[in-house]
């Protein structure tokens, strides 16, 4: 008897050792041209990454989003995490404001919580000087995108205001299943890149 289950036992065992491992996510590369970093967030959403408090801490956002700073605001009832990103080097050349110099986009990030409602993860990054042209981020995106509502916080629309996809915004639908995920690109009336979101619920 004790031959007889030997064959079955060592088979048995061969299965489990031969079951392939489930590869763990893979890491991002920090991005060193603005399609990359934007790519990055698309990611961030795609895998429901901003519903994780973990996807928050500081080294992850710096390596994320090749930043130098990240700062973080206070307690604040109804938020787990919330704060802004900045420092991004190459990827995003001085302006001039009045009469200092500052980085042409800003990246902030909240981590909600609310007492009787899902939580929603959001990164929203905005440029001083708008310099990505729409017809630059459809080819980078793709065309499986649909327009939404959008009141754009320019005022220079004229002469611009004609210009195709001005004043508008569009977004595409990230990941499978609900809840999901979404990316918005929002863009002033010259139809230049001026805001962008990701979000997951």
């Amino acid at each position: 008897m004790r031959f007889g289950r030997r064959p079955f036992l060592l088979a048995a065992a061969s299965v489990v050792v031969a079951a392939p491992a489930r590869a763990a996510p893979a890491a991002f590369e920090t991005p060193r041209t603005l399609t990359a970093f934007l790519q990055n967030m698309k990611r961030a959403a795609e895998e429901r990454l901003l519903l994780d408090e973990a996807f928050y801490a500081e080294a992850s956002l710096k390596h994320a989003f090749a930043a130098t700073h990240v700062g973080y605001g206070t307690p604040v009832a109804g938020f787990r995490r919330y704060g802004t990103v900045s420092g991004f080097g190459v990827l995003s050349d001085g302006v001039r404001v009045g009469g200092s110099v500052r980085e042409n986009m800003r990246l902030d990030f909240t981590l909600s919580a609310p007492e009787n409602a899902a939580p929603e993860g959001n990164l929203r990054l905005s440029f001083v000087i708008p310099r990505r042209s729409f017809d630059g981020i459809e080819a980078a995106f793709g065309t499986g995108w649909k327009e939404v509502p959008y009141v754009p916080p320019s005022t220079d629309r004229e002469p611009y205001a004609s210009r195709l996809h001005g004043s508008s915004a569009i977004s595409y639908t990230l990941g499978a299943g609900t809840p999901g995920g979404w990316m918005t690109f929002a863009f002033d009336a010259r139809a230049m890149l001026e805001l962008v979101t990701v979000a997951n619920h």
